[in-house]
Order: C-alpha cells, then sequence, then structure tokens
C-alpha cells in the first residue's frame, strides 16, 4: 500500500492520519487517567485502571512519533523509537491484569503470588520483544489479558456490579481492532487499517473508562457506607 504524507509548516509527516488517530488516543488516555483521579480514588484498583489509560497513551503518542515523521530518523534512531513504541505499552497490559487480579476473589497471598508471575511475564515479553524485535508477540500477550479481563468483568456483570456490563462491552469490541491490524482490512491508503484499529481503540476505550468509573465510584460509595 502507498505511503501517504503531507507536507505542512515545513514539516514532511508520514501516514499523517495514524499520527492524528495516535494523537487522540494519546489525548483520551491522559483525560481518561485524569478523570479516574478524583478525591477518594486511591484504591489499588482505581490506581492499576490509571495506570492502564496512561501506558496506553504514552505507547500511542511514540507510535504518532514514529509514524510521522520516520523520514527524519536514522535507521538506527527509528529502530530505537519503534522498539520503545512496542515496550512502553507492553505496562499496559501488566497493569490491566493487575486490575483483573485484584477484582479476583483470590486471597491476598494468592493476589500477590499472581502479581508476581505477572510481572515476570511482562519482563520476559519485553526481553522477546527487543531480541526479536516482532510486534505480533504483543498483539498476542495483548488479545490474551484483554481476553482474561473479559471473562472476569463478565462475572461481575452477572453478580450486578457497576460499571461491569461497559467494560464487557467496551473489551469485546476492542478485540476487533487486533483482528482489523492482523488482517491489514484497510479502506484506502489514506484511511488503512491502522487507522481503523485506532478508531476502534478509541470508541473501546471510552466504552471501558466508562465503566471503570462507574465501578470505581461505586467501589468508594460502598467503603464510606462501611
Amino acid at each position: 500500500m502507498k505511503e501517504t504524507f503531507i507536507d505542512i509548516l515545513g514539516l514532511h509527516i508520514l501516514e499523517p492520519v495514524t499520527v492524528l488517530t495516535d494523537i487522540l488516543l494519546s489525548i483520551f488516555c491522559i483525560y481518561f487517567y485524569n478523570k479516574l483521579n478524583f478525591q477518594g480514588n486511591q484504591a489499588l484498583l482505581g490506581k492499576y485502571w490509571r495506570l492502564f489509560f496512561l501506558f496506553i497513551g504514552l505507547a500511542t503518542f511514540i507510535g504518532a512519533i514514529a509514524h510521522g515523521f520516520k523520514s527524519y530518523f536514522s535507521e538506527e534512531v527509528y529502530y530505537f523509537v519503534w522498539m520503545t513504541m512496542n515496550v512502553s505499552s507492553i505496562p499496559s497490559s501488566y497493569y490491566l491484569l493487575k486490575a483483573t487480579i485484584e477484582l479476583s476473589e483470590f486471597t491476598d497471598e494468592q493476589k500477590a503470588k499472581l502479581t508476581r508471575i505477572s510481572f515476570f511475564a511482562m519482563l520476559l515479553l519485553t526481553i522477546f520483544t527487543m531480541l526479536l524485535n516482532n510486534f505480533v508477540l504483543i498483539k498476542i500477550n495483548a488479545a490474551i489479558v484483554i481476553i482474561l479481563a473479559l471473562i472476569r468483568h463478565y462475572h461481575t456483570y452477572k453478580k450486578g456490579y457497576s460499571g461491569s456490563g461497559y467494560i464487557v462491552a467496551g473489551f469485546a469490541f476492542s478485540l476487533s481492532s487486533v483482528v482489523v491490524h492482523s488482517a491489514q482490512l484497510s479502506i484506502s491508503e489514506w484511511f488503512n487499517f491502522k487507522d481503523i484499529s485506532h478508531v476502534i481503540m478509541n470508541i473501546s476505550l471510552y466504552i471501558i473508562f466508562t465503566g471503570v468509573l462507574l465501578k470505581t465510584k461505586a467501589l468508594q460509595t460502598e467503603k464510606r457506607k462501611i
């Protein structure tokens, strides 16, 4: 597929729609992070969700730089920026997994053990991603973590937990972005599989954020009643 570009204010920007959708993702994620930082939301669950959104925002911002300014980078610098984008997205999966574990019915000891396992799994993923320079590993990991979160939040949805339905719907919809990106389903060179997957991610993250906000506020209300 032909690589698109625009020249604006003396800058040669490659894949401008991809850059725009990446930047929008970053803005949305920072907004979600700030909205979840409300007074009283200091519990571990709220913290993990905030960090989940923060690292997605960081990764997509670096992605905008990697896509848009590739022509200004040497091969070595571009590799560094691209790898930084990939590696910085891994903590978002880690914190999503921690949020899922925190919401589970395991004992504190079991949660601590699962958290340690998750940490070492993400560390290994980071090492293998850097050694193999393969984005597929991150997509597989993201899909697995999303499915685990989907299952757990579906259970809480069945139990009537506030916000769980939104989170389930958001994650279910987000899986379609993995399909679009992997199959490279595109409408045109100006709106390709990267752009479509970013739009899907924006919508799904907003739905997830709505559920997380409802859930964390409900949990804080319950704690105040105790």
